[in-house]
């Protein structure tokens, strides 16, 4: 690169800033934590003296804190500096998993799961939505790809490893390097963002933001993922007990099926980011919405098919997690559009709707499968997306609500640069 172009300011906004890979990496640290539990439920159930399922509830506890962080806390802190409240985030988050190390009973351990929740559910809207204003308009869907990549790769990751690493490692430990990753995270924003950068044009007063989160133009945006992701989990939170029990694969084949739905995520994260680019944030929706669909009903027709099976759970997870960029990007065009003071606290209303879905995906799979059996997840989830897409399709025939193609990029209007 010519020193010309190092010192022009649009090639030096096309370029990725450091900063964002600091996100990704705390990211990674935050979705680690979320997945890495799964595989230490059992260790930390034998070392705490309680039933497995009492655990399990230490994953639900960061997923809840998560879903109240996001939109609530994020709306109070609207008047701070993007900066300033990206750092709380993770410290709140570093504390919280250090604080989880230190657990010596099940009502403590809920409570630091509780509190490092509320620190990923803020962070993550917040930086996601930073990230839009750290880039070039053209590269925002691809900033937000990076961002949500880190949390991707720690989906992928972090069952397998987590299990591995409870063979070599007491799990208070790899707590306590979630915390460093943490403590790491918050150096690198310290040091790498510049005060006063990421800022949105207009800035929240703090209460009255919460008014945001009633805002049906907003409400009606972020109803997509959550339908989207009840559909997609009605299944995949059941998957394993699919592959034992009605494909009938081996255990070793499970695990493999699982990590192909990890490096389908992988790659639909970096996909969408540039579908989201190159083809607009509604028509990249759409496509992968219906990518969702076809997923799951040509998993319905394939439970007794092990090999189709592999690439149709990769296919769900790439579809699945593909379209987080151009959905986030709906939401941050709508809140540009209709409630510009408030982008990061919409940012934070569609991160709690894809864990809204989650949880209520599996709620709905559970009761499907006392009522019908593991082979109804596949139609039943079908279903579910099926109305996502019909959602989707009837909100951009809404002048309100359809992207223009000005509108692809919210970093436009609110600078940060």
């Amino acid at each position: 690169m010519s020193a010309q172009q190092k010192n022009d300011p649009r090639s030096q906004a096309t370029r990725i800033p450091l900063v964002i890979y600091v996100f990704a990496l705390s990211a990674f640290a935050l979705g680690f934590t979320e997945f890495v539990t799964i595989g230490l439920v059992s260790d930390i159930a034998d070392d705490l003296r309680v039933d497995v399922g009492q655990v399990g509830a230490a994953v639900a506890a960061y997923a809840i804190g998560a879903t109240i962080g996001a939109p609530i806390l994020t709306a109070l802190a609207a008047s701070w500096s993007r900066k300033h409240l990206l750092l709380a985030a993770m410290i709140v988050f570093t504390v919280g998993n250090f604080l989880v190390c230190l657990s010596g009973d099940l009502p403590s351990l809920l409570a630091a799961r509780f509190g490092s929740g509320l620190g990923r559910g803020v962070f993550l809207a917040v930086a996601s939505s930073v990230a839009t204003r750290l880039v070039a308009p053209e590269r925002a869907g691809a900033a937000l790809a990076l961002v949500f990549g880190g949390v991707t790769v720690a989906m992928s990751l972090g069952v397998p490893v987590g299990t591995w690493l409870g063979t070599v490692l007491h799990w208070q430990v790899i707590f306590r390097v979630i915390a460093a990753c943490g403590l790491i995270g918050s150096v690198g924003i310290a040091a790498l963002m510049p005060a006063g950068s990421g800022e949105a044009a207009t800035k929240g007063t703090g209460l009255r933001d919460l008014g945001v989160l009633v805002d049906r133009r907003l409400l009606a945006g972020a109803s997509i993922p959550m339908l989207a992701y009840t559909g997609s989990f009605a299944l995949y939170t059941f998957v394993s007990p699919i592959l034992l029990h009605v494909t009938n694969v081996s255990v070793g084949t499970a695990s493999l099926t699982l990590l192909a739905y990890g490096l389908g995520a992988a790659v639909g994260n970096v996909l969408g980011g540039r579908l989201t680019d190159g083809q607009g944030m509604d028509r990249a929706s759409v496509i992968l919405l219906v990518g969702i669909v076809l997923s799951l009903v040509l998993i319905a027709f394939a439970l007794n098919q092990p090999a189709a099976m592999i690439g149709l759970v990769a296919l769900l997870g790439l579809t699945t997690y593909g379209a987080i960029p151009p959905l986030q990007s709906r939401i941050l065009m709508l809140a540009e559009r209709h409630q510009p003071q408030a982008m990061d606290v919409a940012s934070g209303m569609n991160i709690a709707a894809f864990n809204a879905g989650v949880v209520v995906g599996s709620g709905i799979g559970g009761a499907a499968i006392s009522a019908w059996g593991l082979p109804s997840l596949a139609p039943i989830g079908a279903a579910i997306a099926v109305v996502a897409v019909i959602a989707l399709l009837w909100q951009i025939a809404l002048p309100s609500m359809k992207a223009s193609r000005g509108d692809a990029t919210p970093a436009t209007a609110q600078g940060g640069h």
